[in-house]
């Protein structure tokens, strides 16, 4: 009897051992690896780009899954065009869907980020890729990631948003874009080229490291902030003619050893910083060059 009973223990324990194995195999499936191909929709398992990857529609990455990117890798970004449709549903100024509205806006105001006489985002025909897991997209010196458009006459409104809440986005040239944002403390931003954007270079909704970029020419600020904190050291900035290099909307950045170059405003600055002694440290801590002021106040 005690034999019999050992016996089914030990199937038991087996079936156990082996239906873990099993589970485990299917709860973590191994990356998808894809290269040369189009892409458009949600990812909700792990996928390695390489080679030319074809944006044909929006994209979201899920919470818990991870998007890498290899060094060399071409995100060629369809202009104008949006086959899959995933966001634009929210409201602003008391204006539902306020991302789907379409034509140019007429009120003299800056409101929900659209400035007079710019083209409202029209979501449903440009492209968003939005990184709600975790991105990792690092190139290097000689073999950089690019994010473009596939216009031949590229302007700065073809694709709407890169929004990263994890990860890095290291070596990359980006252009033909309106926002790059960060909404997460976990991001780094570092030693990329943005330029031809059409509205804020990076929008640092975070505490986002922000290393070593070459930021310029946007419709907006190069580098934009609302009672957030990011990192902002040594970085290009600029030239920007017009328009300020960096705005600061209260918060605690810290901003050191940047060169800020021929921007309307080196740094504007739309409510006071949590520290009082920020303006000298900003001043004694980065370069301005050729700017129209320094800093600029609107308080």
């Amino acid at each position: 009897m005690k034999a019999k009973i050992l016996i089914i223990l030990i199937i038991l324990i087996g079936l156990g051992i082996g239906g873990f194995f099993v589970w485990r195999d299917i709860s973590v499936p191994a990356p998808i690896e894809v290269s040369n191909t189009t892409r458009a929709g949600i990812l909700e398992r792990e996928e390695i780009w390489s080679g030319q990857i074809n944006i044909t529609g929006d994209i979201l990455v899920e919470e818990g899954v991870t998007l890498t990117i290899l060094p060399g890798t071409q995100v060629i970004i369809s202009a104008n065009k949006d086959i899959r449709n995933l966001f634009g549903h929210w409201e602003c100024d008391g204006i539902e869907n306020y991302d789907l509205l379409i034509g140019t806006k007429e009120e003299d105001n800056t409101n929900c980020g659209i400035h007079r006489d710019e083209p409202y985002r029209d979501e449903a025909h440009h492209i968003s890729l939005i990184i709600k897991g975790t991105l990792r997209a690092v190139g290097a010196e000689e073999n950089k990631i690019i994010f473009k458009s596939d216009s031949l006459k590229p302007t700065i409104y073809d694709w709407n948003r890169l929004e990263i809440y994890n990860g890095i986005l290291s070596y990359a040239n980006i252009e033909n874009y309106r926002i790059l944002g960060t909404n997460g403390d976990d991001v780094e931003i570092s030693h990329n080229n943005l330029k031809n954007i059409g509205e804020c270079g990076i929008c640092a909704n975070s505490k986002a490291k922000i290393f070593f970029n070459t930021i310029s020419y946007a419709g907006h600020e190069l580098i934009d902030m609302h009672n957030n904190s990011p990192i902002i050291h040594n970085n290009k900035l600029g030239p920007n003619p017009n328009q300020p290099c960096i705005v600061i909307d209260g918060g605690l950045p810290q901003i050191v050893g940047n060169t800020i170059k021929s921007c309307g405003s080196g740094i504007l600055m739309l409510k006071p910083p949590d520290d009082p002694t920020f303006e000298k440290n900003v001043l004694q801590n980065n370069t301005f060059i050729g700017n129209n002021n320094s800093i600029w106040y609107t308080y």
